[in-house]
Protein backbone atom coordinates (compact mmCIF):
# COMPACT_ATOMS: atom_id res chain seq x y z
CA UNK A 1 0.00 0.00 0.00
CA UNK A 2 2.82 2.56 1.12
CA UNK A 3 6.55 2.04 0.86
CA UNK A 4 9.25 4.32 2.00
CA UNK A 5 8.13 5.40 5.35
CA UNK A 6 9.78 8.04 7.32
CA UNK A 7 7.20 7.75 10.32
CA UNK A 8 4.76 5.00 11.53
CA UNK A 9 3.97 3.65 14.79
CA UNK A 10 -0.35 3.49 14.54
CA UNK A 11 -2.68 1.42 11.92
CA UNK A 12 -6.25 1.04 12.67
CA UNK A 13 -9.41 -0.32 10.31
CA UNK A 14 -11.98 2.33 10.76
CA UNK A 15 -15.03 3.39 7.99
CA UNK A 16 -14.53 7.45 8.54
CA UNK A 17 -16.31 8.12 4.99
CA UNK A 18 -19.40 5.93 6.12
CA UNK A 19 -18.65 3.67 3.24
CA UNK A 20 -19.55 0.60 5.07
CA UNK A 21 -16.46 -0.95 4.70
CA UNK A 22 -13.24 -0.64 6.68
CA UNK A 23 -10.81 2.31 5.83
CA UNK A 24 -7.56 2.45 7.10
CA UNK A 25 -5.73 5.38 9.40
CA UNK A 26 -2.24 5.46 10.27
CA UNK A 27 0.15 7.67 11.17
CA UNK A 28 3.61 7.96 13.48
CA UNK A 29 5.71 10.00 15.82
CA UNK A 30 7.90 11.42 13.55
CA UNK A 31 6.17 13.38 11.16
CA UNK A 32 2.84 13.18 12.46
CA UNK A 33 1.24 12.83 9.42
CA UNK A 34 -2.23 11.96 9.91
CA UNK A 35 -3.52 9.42 6.96
CA UNK A 36 -6.93 7.56 6.15
CA UNK A 37 -6.63 5.47 3.37
CA UNK A 38 -10.05 4.74 2.11
CA UNK A 39 -11.22 1.18 1.07
CA UNK A 40 -11.69 1.08 -2.93
CA UNK A 41 -14.06 -1.82 -2.41
CA UNK A 42 -14.59 -4.29 -5.37
CA UNK A 43 -13.73 -0.99 -7.80
CA UNK A 44 -10.42 -2.06 -8.86
CA UNK A 45 -8.89 1.33 -7.31
CA UNK A 46 -6.12 1.33 -4.64
CA UNK A 47 -5.82 2.57 -1.78
CA UNK A 48 -5.24 5.93 -2.13
CA UNK A 49 -3.92 8.07 1.16
CA UNK A 50 -6.03 11.18 1.98
CA UNK A 51 -4.26 13.35 4.73
CA UNK A 52 -6.60 14.48 7.17
CA UNK A 53 -3.86 15.98 9.85
CA UNK A 54 -0.55 17.41 10.96
CA UNK A 55 -0.02 16.88 14.27
CA UNK A 56 2.89 17.10 16.80
CA UNK A 57 4.14 13.10 17.54
CA UNK A 58 0.21 11.75 17.43
CA UNK A 59 0.23 8.20 19.57
CA UNK A 60 -3.12 6.62 19.76
CA UNK A 61 -6.72 7.11 18.92
CA UNK A 62 -10.37 6.04 19.56
CA UNK A 63 -13.38 6.59 16.97
CA UNK A 64 -16.97 7.92 17.43
CA UNK A 65 -19.78 10.03 16.07
CA UNK A 66 -19.08 12.56 18.64
CA UNK A 67 -21.13 15.25 17.21
CA UNK A 68 -24.08 12.96 16.65
CA UNK A 69 -24.36 13.49 13.15
CA UNK A 70 -23.78 10.24 11.50
CA UNK A 71 -20.03 10.53 10.75
CA UNK A 72 -17.07 9.03 12.58
CA UNK A 73 -14.97 11.66 14.30
CA UNK A 74 -11.66 11.17 16.16
CA UNK A 75 -9.86 11.62 19.51
CA UNK A 76 -6.07 11.30 19.21
CA UNK A 77 -3.53 11.82 22.35
CA UNK A 78 -0.32 14.06 20.94
CA UNK A 79 2.18 16.02 22.01
CA UNK A 80 3.99 13.10 23.59
CA UNK A 81 7.23 14.26 24.18
CA UNK A 82 10.74 13.22 23.57
CA UNK A 83 9.91 9.75 24.62
CA UNK A 84 8.98 7.56 27.69
CA UNK A 85 12.43 7.97 28.54
CA UNK A 86 12.93 11.75 28.32
CA UNK A 87 9.02 13.34 28.48
CA UNK A 88 8.00 16.29 30.60
CA UNK A 89 5.59 16.79 32.96
CA UNK A 90 3.64 19.42 30.83
CA UNK A 91 3.94 16.99 27.33
CA UNK A 92 0.75 15.12 26.38
CA UNK A 93 -2.43 17.00 24.57
CA UNK A 94 -5.71 15.11 24.05
CA UNK A 95 -7.94 16.37 21.25
CA UNK A 96 -10.35 15.55 18.55
CA UNK A 97 -10.94 15.67 14.57
CA UNK A 98 -14.45 16.60 13.43
CA UNK A 99 -15.19 14.78 10.61
CA UNK A 100 -16.41 16.83 7.57
CA UNK A 101 -18.69 14.54 6.40
CA UNK A 102 -18.99 12.43 3.06
CA UNK A 103 -16.73 13.70 0.43
CA UNK A 104 -15.16 16.13 2.58
CA UNK A 105 -12.15 13.27 4.02
CA UNK A 106 -9.27 15.15 2.02
CA UNK A 107 -8.98 17.48 5.01
CA UNK A 108 -7.05 18.79 7.30
CA UNK A 109 -9.94 18.12 9.66
CA UNK A 110 -10.92 20.47 12.50
CA UNK A 111 -8.76 19.98 15.54
CA UNK A 112 -10.24 20.98 19.15
CA UNK A 113 -9.07 20.42 22.29
CA UNK A 114 -9.95 18.29 25.08
CA UNK A 115 -7.37 18.88 27.72
CA UNK A 116 -3.80 17.37 28.31
CA UNK A 117 -2.66 14.75 30.50
CA UNK A 118 1.24 13.13 30.66
CA UNK A 119 2.41 10.27 28.41
CA UNK A 120 -0.82 9.83 27.47
CA UNK A 121 -0.52 7.04 25.50
CA UNK A 122 -4.14 5.05 24.59
CA UNK A 123 -7.33 5.97 24.21
CA UNK A 124 -10.97 4.56 24.46
CA UNK A 125 -14.50 6.20 23.81
CA UNK A 126 -17.33 4.36 25.57
CA UNK A 127 -19.23 4.25 29.32
CA UNK A 128 -17.05 3.71 31.79
CA UNK A 129 -18.32 5.18 35.02
CA UNK A 130 -21.87 6.31 33.78
CA UNK A 131 -24.01 5.01 30.94
CA UNK A 132 -26.13 8.52 30.24
CA UNK A 133 -23.20 9.82 28.03
CA UNK A 134 -20.22 9.55 26.47
CA UNK A 135 -17.22 9.24 28.02
CA UNK A 136 -13.20 9.17 27.05
CA UNK A 137 -10.96 6.79 28.80
CA UNK A 138 -7.44 7.91 28.84
CA UNK A 139 -4.58 5.40 29.70
CA UNK A 140 -1.35 7.13 30.18
CA UNK A 141 1.85 5.07 29.85
CA UNK A 142 3.74 6.08 33.28
CA UNK A 143 3.53 8.81 35.72
CA UNK A 144 3.38 12.21 35.66
CA UNK A 145 6.53 13.93 36.81
CA UNK A 146 8.00 13.05 33.61
CA UNK A 147 11.22 11.31 32.56
CA UNK A 148 13.05 8.48 34.43
CA UNK A 149 10.65 9.78 37.61
CA UNK A 150 7.53 9.32 36.08
CA UNK A 151 8.44 5.82 35.09
CA UNK A 152 8.77 5.08 38.79
CA UNK A 153 5.03 6.43 39.12
CA UNK A 154 1.70 5.04 38.51
CA UNK A 155 -0.49 5.86 35.94
CA UNK A 156 -3.21 8.42 36.51
CA UNK A 157 -5.45 6.92 34.36
CA UNK A 158 -8.15 9.31 33.61
CA UNK A 159 -12.17 9.83 32.40
CA UNK A 160 -13.72 12.70 30.64
CA UNK A 161 -17.26 13.39 30.19
CA UNK A 162 -18.46 14.34 26.80
CA UNK A 163 -19.90 18.07 27.39
CA UNK A 164 -23.49 18.55 26.16
CA UNK A 165 -21.97 21.31 24.15
CA UNK A 166 -19.34 19.77 22.30
CA UNK A 167 -18.58 22.23 19.71
CA UNK A 168 -18.45 24.86 21.89
CA UNK A 169 -16.76 23.85 24.94
CA UNK A 170 -13.28 24.48 25.57
CA UNK A 171 -12.46 21.15 26.97
CA UNK A 172 -13.64 18.35 28.43
CA UNK A 173 -13.91 18.15 32.45
CA UNK A 174 -12.06 15.02 33.82
CA UNK A 175 -14.67 12.82 36.07
CA UNK A 176 -12.31 10.31 37.62
CA UNK A 177 -8.82 9.31 38.33
CA UNK A 178 -6.85 5.97 38.99
CA UNK A 179 -3.68 6.84 40.13
CA UNK A 180 -2.82 3.40 41.94
CA UNK A 181 -3.80 0.36 39.81
CA UNK A 182 -0.96 0.55 37.12
CA UNK A 183 2.65 0.86 36.37
CA UNK A 184 3.83 1.00 32.81
CA UNK A 185 0.75 1.04 30.76
CA UNK A 186 1.46 -0.12 27.34
CA UNK A 187 -2.09 -1.59 25.94
CA UNK A 188 -5.87 -2.90 26.24
CA UNK A 189 -8.16 -4.87 24.68
CA UNK A 190 -12.34 -4.73 25.51
CA UNK A 191 -13.45 -7.14 27.75
CA UNK A 192 -17.62 -7.92 28.13
CA UNK A 193 -18.93 -5.21 30.21
CA UNK A 194 -20.18 -5.70 33.77
CA UNK A 195 -23.86 -6.01 34.30
CA UNK A 196 -24.45 -2.56 34.91
CA UNK A 197 -23.47 -1.97 31.48
CA UNK A 198 -20.15 -0.29 32.02
CA UNK A 199 -17.62 -1.15 29.68
CA UNK A 200 -14.55 -3.39 31.29
CA UNK A 201 -11.02 -3.94 29.90
CA UNK A 202 -8.22 -6.11 30.06
CA UNK A 203 -5.01 -4.30 30.72
CA UNK A 204 -1.61 -5.21 30.06
CA UNK A 205 0.58 -3.53 32.50
CA UNK A 206 3.89 -3.55 34.89
CA UNK A 207 1.49 -5.46 36.86
CA UNK A 208 1.18 -8.11 34.40
CA UNK A 209 -2.21 -8.65 32.92
CA UNK A 210 -5.80 -7.23 34.80
CA UNK A 211 -9.27 -7.30 34.29
CA UNK A 212 -10.03 -3.63 34.77
CA UNK A 213 -13.38 -1.82 35.22
CA UNK A 214 -15.57 0.56 37.60
CA UNK A 215 -16.75 -0.66 40.54
CA UNK A 216 -20.47 1.08 41.19
CA UNK A 217 -20.73 0.61 44.68
CA UNK A 218 -17.21 1.74 45.47
CA UNK A 219 -17.48 4.68 42.99
CA UNK A 220 -13.92 3.83 41.91
CA UNK A 221 -11.83 1.69 39.87
CA UNK A 222 -10.83 -1.55 40.32
CA UNK A 223 -8.05 -4.41 39.25
CA UNK A 224 -8.62 -8.13 39.20
CA UNK A 225 -4.98 -9.60 38.48
CA UNK A 226 -5.36 -12.43 36.29
CA UNK A 227 -1.56 -13.16 35.79
CA UNK A 228 1.84 -11.76 37.08
CA UNK A 229 3.36 -11.72 33.82
CA UNK A 230 7.24 -11.70 32.74
CA UNK A 231 9.58 -11.21 35.98
CA UNK A 232 12.63 -12.82 35.09
CA UNK A 233 14.31 -9.92 33.15
CA UNK A 234 13.68 -7.16 35.39
CA UNK A 235 17.27 -7.58 36.83
CA UNK A 236 18.47 -6.39 33.68
CA UNK A 237 16.15 -4.84 31.99
CA UNK A 238 14.00 -2.95 34.52
CA UNK A 239 10.93 -3.85 33.02
CA UNK A 240 8.19 -6.51 34.40
CA UNK A 241 4.86 -7.94 33.45
CA UNK A 242 2.94 -7.40 30.12
CA UNK A 243 2.98 -5.24 27.03
CA UNK A 244 -0.08 -6.24 25.18
CA UNK A 245 -2.87 -8.48 25.15
CA UNK A 246 -5.96 -9.88 23.53
CA UNK A 247 -8.35 -12.30 24.72
CA UNK A 248 -9.57 -15.32 22.47
CA UNK A 249 -12.05 -17.89 23.11
CA UNK A 250 -12.28 -21.87 21.98
CA UNK A 251 -15.61 -23.10 22.49
CA UNK A 252 -14.42 -26.71 20.97
CA UNK A 253 -12.23 -26.78 23.55
CA UNK A 254 -14.24 -25.07 26.31
CA UNK A 255 -11.17 -22.64 27.38
CA UNK A 256 -10.69 -18.57 27.27
CA UNK A 257 -7.10 -17.04 26.67
CA UNK A 258 -5.34 -14.50 26.61
CA UNK A 259 -2.43 -13.51 24.96
CA UNK A 260 0.31 -11.70 25.48
CA UNK A 261 3.97 -10.01 24.68
CA UNK A 262 5.73 -9.75 28.08
CA UNK A 263 7.50 -7.73 29.70
CA UNK A 264 6.89 -3.66 28.30
CA UNK A 265 8.36 -3.92 24.36
CA UNK A 266 9.28 -7.31 25.24
CA UNK A 267 10.84 -10.67 23.53
CA UNK A 268 8.29 -12.94 25.08
CA UNK A 269 5.06 -14.22 24.28
CA UNK A 270 3.01 -16.21 26.49
CA UNK A 271 -0.42 -17.39 26.57
CA UNK A 272 -2.67 -17.21 29.90
CA UNK A 273 -5.89 -20.15 30.30
CA UNK A 274 -8.99 -19.32 32.35
CA UNK A 275 -8.88 -20.57 35.84
CA UNK A 276 -12.31 -22.60 36.63
CA UNK A 277 -11.65 -21.22 40.86
CA UNK A 278 -11.72 -17.41 39.26
CA UNK A 279 -7.64 -17.36 40.55
CA UNK A 280 -4.91 -16.37 38.40
CA UNK A 281 -4.61 -17.88 35.05
CA UNK A 282 -2.42 -20.22 33.99
CA UNK A 283 0.43 -19.10 32.14
CA UNK A 284 2.25 -20.90 29.27
CA UNK A 285 5.26 -19.67 27.45
CA UNK A 286 5.29 -20.22 23.69
CA UNK A 287 8.02 -18.26 22.12
CA UNK A 288 11.35 -15.98 23.25
CA UNK A 289 12.17 -14.26 20.25
CA UNK A 290 15.36 -12.50 20.67
CA UNK A 291 17.44 -10.96 23.35
CA UNK A 292 16.52 -7.61 25.26
CA UNK A 293 18.33 -4.26 23.37
CA UNK A 294 21.02 -2.14 25.04
CA UNK A 295 18.05 -0.27 27.03
CA UNK A 296 16.43 -3.26 27.74
CA UNK A 297 13.42 -3.74 24.54
CA UNK A 298 12.54 -6.60 22.77
CA UNK A 299 11.18 -6.81 19.42
CA UNK A 300 7.44 -7.56 20.26
CA UNK A 301 4.83 -4.49 20.14
CA UNK A 302 1.38 -5.63 19.49
CA UNK A 303 -1.39 -8.87 19.68
CA UNK A 304 -4.69 -9.38 18.40
CA UNK A 305 -7.09 -12.21 18.47
CA UNK A 306 -9.60 -13.30 15.91
CA UNK A 307 -11.00 -16.40 14.14
CA UNK A 308 -8.99 -16.10 10.86
CA UNK A 309 -9.76 -19.07 9.49
CA UNK A 310 -13.65 -19.27 10.02
CA UNK A 311 -13.87 -22.69 12.33
CA UNK A 312 -15.62 -20.78 15.33
CA UNK A 313 -12.17 -20.19 17.36
CA UNK A 314 -9.41 -17.31 17.56
CA UNK A 315 -6.32 -17.93 16.30
CA UNK A 316 -3.78 -14.66 17.72
CA UNK A 317 -1.43 -12.15 15.99
CA UNK A 318 1.85 -11.31 16.96
CA UNK A 319 3.75 -8.22 16.02
CA UNK A 320 7.35 -7.72 15.90
CA UNK A 321 8.74 -4.78 15.29
CA UNK A 322 12.56 -6.12 14.60
CA UNK A 323 15.04 -6.34 13.26
CA UNK A 324 15.52 -9.36 11.19
CA UNK A 325 15.15 -12.58 11.85
CA UNK A 326 12.92 -11.30 14.81
CA UNK A 327 10.23 -9.09 12.61
CA UNK A 328 6.65 -9.37 11.40
CA UNK A 329 3.92 -11.39 11.56
CA UNK A 330 3.68 -14.42 13.34
CA UNK A 331 0.01 -16.53 13.75
CA UNK A 332 -0.49 -18.92 16.29
CA UNK A 333 -3.41 -21.71 16.61
CA UNK A 334 -4.30 -23.84 19.30
CA UNK A 335 -4.05 -27.39 19.28
CA UNK A 336 -4.54 -27.96 22.86
CA UNK A 337 -5.05 -24.70 24.81
CA UNK A 338 -5.40 -26.32 28.27
CA UNK A 339 -1.99 -27.94 27.94
CA UNK A 340 -0.33 -25.42 26.63
CA UNK A 341 -0.20 -26.66 22.84
CA UNK A 342 0.15 -24.61 19.67
CA UNK A 343 1.36 -23.83 15.87
CA UNK A 344 2.74 -21.28 14.44
CA UNK A 345 3.85 -19.82 11.13
CA UNK A 346 5.30 -16.84 9.88
CA UNK A 347 2.59 -14.77 7.84
CA UNK A 348 4.71 -11.64 7.37
CA UNK A 349 8.54 -10.59 7.44
CA UNK A 350 7.61 -6.27 7.23
CA UNK A 351 8.87 -4.78 10.39
CA UNK A 352 5.36 -4.44 12.51
CA UNK A 353 3.97 -2.00 14.76
CA UNK A 354 0.40 -3.09 14.70
CA UNK A 355 -1.85 -5.16 13.49
CA UNK A 356 -5.65 -3.91 12.10
CA UNK A 357 -7.75 -6.60 11.50
CA UNK A 358 -11.11 -6.41 9.01
CA UNK A 359 -12.79 -8.19 6.27
CA UNK A 360 -11.30 -5.38 3.89
CA UNK A 361 -11.80 -7.08 0.85
CA UNK A 362 -15.09 -7.81 1.52
CA UNK A 363 -15.31 -11.43 0.77
CA UNK A 364 -16.33 -12.99 4.35
CA UNK A 365 -12.93 -13.68 5.33
CA UNK A 366 -10.57 -11.68 7.59
CA UNK A 367 -7.77 -10.01 6.26
CA UNK A 368 -5.24 -7.93 8.40
CA UNK A 369 -2.61 -4.67 7.79
CA UNK A 370 0.37 -2.90 9.41
CA UNK A 371 2.51 -0.34 9.40
CA UNK A 372 6.14 -0.18 9.98
CA UNK A 373 8.13 0.53 13.14
CA UNK A 374 9.78 4.05 12.93
CA UNK A 375 10.05 5.95 16.14
CA UNK A 376 12.74 8.08 17.48
CA UNK A 377 13.84 7.49 20.60
CA UNK A 378 12.75 3.73 19.99
CA UNK A 379 13.17 1.79 17.25
CA UNK A 380 13.92 2.63 13.63
CA UNK A 381 13.06 -0.39 11.17
CA UNK A 382 14.58 -1.21 7.88
CA UNK A 383 12.29 0.30 5.10
CA UNK A 384 8.88 0.25 6.93
CA UNK A 385 5.91 0.08 4.78
CA UNK A 386 1.98 0.24 4.86
CA UNK A 387 0.99 -3.80 3.90
CA UNK A 388 -2.45 -4.92 3.53
CA UNK A 389 -2.61 -8.91 3.87
CA UNK A 390 -5.04 -10.82 2.28
CA UNK A 391 -6.79 -13.81 3.46
CA UNK A 392 -7.01 -16.60 0.92
CA UNK A 393 -8.76 -19.21 2.90
CA UNK A 394 -6.23 -21.49 2.25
Amino acid sequence: MADGLTDGYWIEAVDLDGAGRPGILTSGLAEGVVRWYANPGRSGGGWTPRTIAELSQPVAYAAADITGDGSMDLVVCHDYGESMYAHKPHDGTISWLRNPGPGGQDGPWERRRIGGLTSAHRLRLGRFTRTDRLQLLVLPVVGGAGGREGMAQPAAVSVLDRPDDVLGAAGWETSAVDRSSFTFLHDYTPAAPADSGLERLYVASGEGLSEYGWNTARRSFEARRLGAGEDSQHGRTGFRGSNSVAVGSLPGQQVRYAAAVEPFHGNTVAVYTESADGGLWQRTVLDVYGDPNEVGEGPGHHVVAADLDGDGEDEFLVALRGPLPWQGVFLYKAVDAGAGLWVKRRVSYDSAARIAVADFSGDGRLDFATIGYYTPGYFLAEDPVVALYRNLGV
